[in-house]
């Protein structure tokens, strides 16, 4: 059963400024479109006349009207040259997407400013044991960051997807990431998700299940334009105690991509797990206990 996306982006990371946007027709964006993500299993069938599941189509159809035969000029080079692309976008229920992959583009009708193009894989669906990723580079659920199993498929002590330029990654053990942060400065683990859409408000959780050390432990959202320059300041909150820890953040105007990182002083150590990245809707008035009330831990096993 296709599911509606409210907005959807199309990234190329080599040109952040060519950034396209696409939304519902009843948000009156510039680009109204219709947007739809299907997942559907491709089956054989066997003795007994049983059907079995060997792999699934996971598909993107974005259909709409353009404004600018610019646009429609970029989605046609896009396509014709296979331009590796990310796909980031929400749907009405809070669930994000985040995949990667390239696009066909259907011939448009009424002096081709309509369109309508698709983004098809097929894969065995679940995670890829030795990378972490999703076997069909999309992940849409209420986590941003499940593009990744949280796991560590390689075995390098650091978690599937997270950058880690400082060396404070301990270890990896049973679902639980270890910091120890011996830099002699700050540092942090982080991953980088590309979500252009200002005014959405999103939060980062993880769970702490050790916290031996904190001069300066916290969590951090950090938003960046299409010219890969900070908007602002980081917004951070301190972790002092194991348990469920959230920060959140409206983007700001110009957003296209977004920082969620786990910030260590020099010899800060501690453990966490299951962190999650999701839409939320807080104004302000409620209490952090009702804020970590909202973590939700899933990831995308389809």
């Amino acid at each position: 059963m296709p599911t509606q996306l409210t907005k959807i982006a199309l990234i190329d990371t080599t040109t952040l400024s060519d950034t396209m946007t696409f939304s519902v027709v009843q948000d009156g964006a510039a680009e109204a479109s219709r947007q739809v993500i299907s997942i559907e299993p491709n089956t054989v069938m066997i003795e007994n006349e049983r059907e079995l599941i060997h792999s699934k189509n996971y598909n993107i159809t974005v259909a709409g009207l353009f404004t600018s035969a610019a646009n429609a000029t970029k989605l046609n080079t896009w396509a014709t040259n296979q331009t590796p692309l990310v796909f980031s976008g929400f749907g009405l229920d809070g669930s994000i997407l985040h995949a990667e992959g390239t696009i066909q583009m259907n011939r448009g009708f009424e002096n081709r400013l309509s369109f309508r193009f698709t983004s098809l894989r097929e894969a065995k669906g679940g995670y890829i044991s030795s990378t972490g990723k999703h076997s069909s580079e999309m992940s849409y659920c209420k986590n941003g960051l499940a593009l990744y199993e949280w796991g560590d498929g390689d075995a390098d002590g650091l978690a599937n997807g997270w950058t880690d330029a400082d060396s404070i990654a301990d270890s990896f053990t049973s679902g639980v990431q270890s910091i120890n942060n011996d830099s002699g400065d700050d540092a942090s683990l982080e991953r980088t998700i590309y979500f252009p859409f200002p005014n959405v408000q999103l939060s980062f959780f993880a769970n702490f299940t050790t916290v031996t050390v904190h001069t300066d432990l916290n969590l951090s959202i950090e938003a960046y334009d299409n010219s890969e320059t900070i908007i602002g300041s980081a917004t951070e909150a301190d972790v002092a105690a194991t348990g469920v820890r959230v920060v959140y953040k409206d983007l700001p105007a110009s957003t296209n991509y977004i920082k969620v990182k786990v910030n260590a002083a020099d010899d800060d150590i501690a453990s966490f797990k299951e962190p999650t990245l999701q839409v939320t809707n807080f104004d302000g008035s409620e209490n952090i206990t009702t804020k970590r009330l909202s973590y939700e831990f899933v990831e995308f096993n389809t």
